[in-house]
């Protein structure tokens, strides 16, 4: 495996068309929004290319290759390497490659790419009201910040290539309880002026509402600014499916990952 050095990046546009998933993830490191990184089987050799970002994976190239395959899931499991992952094959021929390698608690699960619709937005728009000593408010640098610091959420904080220019770029809002983060939703990936949702709601505070108005907050920010907000989840995984729905927003298309450390 040969990693590239960021300035060499543009090399691998190419590979971005026709991608069936893993595209926003790919573009999100292509444009330096993240602090992720790109390996190709050898130098100056882009016909296929591994794209890791915090855990976040894509194998992209038109024609599968099993070796290369082989290498990517290697590479993944190193002891080294963080505990949990998710691949995403970028085009449909990479899963017989991926179903016939054996790598251990990895596990072949189904996620969902869905399209924002912004009349469904609109027409189902609620914004019931907070909890007492609950408040709404942008996710800026320093909460960002405080997030990893603090060991609540650091994966927030891995995803940009630094917490300014996420100030400066992403769009985020979370809810607080007592001066602590309860809920967020923030761009985690930024593909041209697609923005995808990461949303997470903390243990204590669940079932009050909040992600469905950090949600809306982060969908009305996006808009402000003309940028379209995007989202996916696993199948299996009810509530951010429902609450997708609920946002306006419409299953488009499914398809397979490989995942490890994750359940949904």
């Amino acid at each position: 495996m040969h990693e590239l050095n960021a300035k060499n990046f543009p090399a691998l546009t190419a590979l971005l068309d026709g991608l069936h998933a893993g595209a926003e993830i790919m573009g999100a490191v292509l444009s330096g929004h993240t602090q992720g990184r790109i390996f190709v089987p050898q130098a100056r050799d882009v016909h296929a290319a591994f794209v890791y970002d915090n855990g976040f994976c894509v194998l992209a190239g038109d024609g599968p290759d099993a070796q290369w395959a082989a290498a990517c899931l290697d590479w993944l499991q190193a002891p080294a390497r963080q505990d949990f992952f998710i691949l995403y094959p970028g085009h449909a021929g990479w899963e017989p490659v991926l179903d016939q390698r054996q790598a251990p608690r990895v596990k072949k699960m189904q996620r969902v790419a869905f399209s924002f619709d912004h009349r469904r937005f609109a027409a189902q728009r609620t914004e019931p009201p907070l909890p007492p000593g609950h408040c709404l408010v942008p996710l800026d640098a320093a909460l960002l910040r405080r997030l990893a610091d603090g060991g609540q959420y650091p994966f927030a904080a891995g995803m940009w290539a630094s917490d300014a220019q996420f100030e400066r770029d992403g769009v985020g809002y979370c809810v607080l309880h007592e001066e602590q983060v309860a809920s967020l939703c923030y761009s985690v990936f930024v593909k041209g002026l697609r923005h995808d949702a990461d949303i997470c709601t903390f243990e204590g505070h669940r079932r009050q509402g909040l992600a469905r108005a950090t949600a809306t907050a982060f969908i009305d920010g996006c808009l402000r600014r003309g940028l379209e907000p995007g989202w996916d989840c696993f199948r299996d995984n009810r509530a951010s499916y429902e609450l997708a729905q609920a946002l306006g927003f419409g299953p488009v298309h499914e398809f397979a990952v490989y995942a490890r450390g994750l359940d949904g």
